[in-house]
């Protein structure tokens, strides 16, 4: 079987609510709940949210209400991220929250979590959510003072393009505007090996295999980049990495929690071209659901990577249908996507860029990284994917470094 890696072979090897990672971390401790598990037990609401301080168990089982980080100043945390984490709820289907006592929320003394801390964590978007006014976004304009804001960027939201979506058939060049969450992540030579997501102002989600063979110092990240071939596209820009963390059980011979994430060595600022994208609604598996790749890999296998950016749809395939097409055991901690005929798929150079999926409310989610496949476009084989919300416990506890 030969299996498509996503890089270029002459060079090296080689990228936001929630469900339970089988192959999760263990950084948590094995006597803490995992963190999307929790999630999933306080959605209890006939709409499968928990409202603004909604009553919840928190510390050692105690009566509270589910409150914004900023407003939880319950003693019993302090500064203790983990922990708190643990104990957290969703409000209103947008923010992530923490169940705070009762007796600690009636003094504001010292608080859990600074505001600017709050305000850089991933957003999850909701299945049935239709206030995307909701949704906060934080801007940082400490370095990129020539970028302009949008008007009123609160009222926007994760996952949102300025580019309205029509039917893709067949994959064609995107709009520049359209994907303002996609990251390349180059050589420090500038050559182009595999993409990404931007998640924060400063965290890029992409596959473990991009990165797991590289320091912080060996490669860049690029935003704002649509055409590589026009030198003179002025809203790109290049980040230096300052992190770089791999799931601790990712197997490069399987590609089992083909998951990572790089951290920016500052922060950038959202403009039309650059805008972090939502993390998946918790327990969906998105099964024959419409799905869309995009990236700059090779247009057919063995191709050469395509200078601009280009954007295809597919359906997400049923889990069944993905292991007897594959002939081998598939995890439920991976996605199958593409075109049942062939043609539609994820190619070498898309490794670690995202699968997206548009909600009803407009949201667009990255479901899928980008992980391996058999060649590229292959009738009956589908590309294979990091399944998104079964990592979200370990994106939230590695997007706060």
């Amino acid at each position: 079987m030969e299996i498509r890696k996503k890089l270029m072979q002459s060079t090296f090897l080689f990228c936001v609510f929630c469900a339970m990672s089988l192959a999760r971390s263990s950084s948590y401790g094995k006597n803490t709940t995992d963190f999307a598990e929790h999630i999933h037990h306080q959605r209890a609401s006939s709409t499968g949210m928990v409202p603004t301080s909604s009553k919840c168990a928190g510390l050692n089982n105690e009566s509270g209400h589910c409150e914004h980080l900023k407003r939880c100043l319950s003693h019993e945390y302090g500064s203790n991220f983990t922990l708190a984490i643990n104990h957290s709820c969703v409000i209103d289907q947008t923010y992530t929250g923490i169940c705070c006592s009762r007796h600690g929320n009636e003094t504001r003394t010292n608080s859990m979590v600074d505001e600017d801390f709050v305000d850089t964590l991933p957003q999850i978007a909701a299945s049935d959510d239709k206030k995307q006014n909701e949704v906060r976004i934080v801007w940082s304009g400490e370095h990129r003072t020539t970028t302009s804001r949008p008007k009123n960027p609160a009222l926007r939201g994760c996952g949102t393009t300025l580019k309205s979506q029509s039917k893709l058939v067949g994959g064609r060049p995107a709009y520049p505007t359209k994907w303002p969450w996609m990251v390349a992540l180059l050589t420090t030579d500038n050559a182009y090996y595999c993409g990404g997501v931007l998640v924060t102002d400063r965290h890029v989600l992409t596959a473990a295999h991009c990165v797991y063979r590289f320091g912080p110092q060996d490669i860049k990240v690029r935003l704002g980049e649509y055409d590589f071939a026009t030198s003179e596209e002025t809203r790109a820009v290049d980040f230096t990495i300052s992190e770089i963390r791999i799931h601790r059980d990712f197997v490069l011979d399987t590609f089992a929690n083909d998951i990572a994430i790089v951290k920016l060595y500052l922060p950038t600022v959202f403009d039309s071209y650059i805008w972090p994208v939502c993390l998946p609604p918790i327990g969906q598996t998105f099964e024959y659901k419409d799905a869309v790749i995009t990236g700059w890999g090779a247009r057919y296998y063995g191709g050469s990577h395509s200078p601009v950016l280009m954007e295809v749809e597919v359906p997400v395939w049923p889990q069944s249908k993905c292991t007897s097409s594959i002939a081998r055991r598939i995890a439920n901690t991976t996605i199958c996507a593409g075109a049942y005929n062939g043609g539609g798929d994820a190619c070498q150079g898309d490794s670690g860029g995202p699968l997206l999926h548009q909600l009803a409310n407009g949201r667009w989610v990255n479901i899928g990284i980008v992980s391996w496949g058999i060649r590229c476009g292959e009738p009956g084989r589908p590309g294979i994917y990091t399944r998104v919300n079964s990592y979200l416990d370990w994106i939230f506890e590695n997007a706060v470094f």
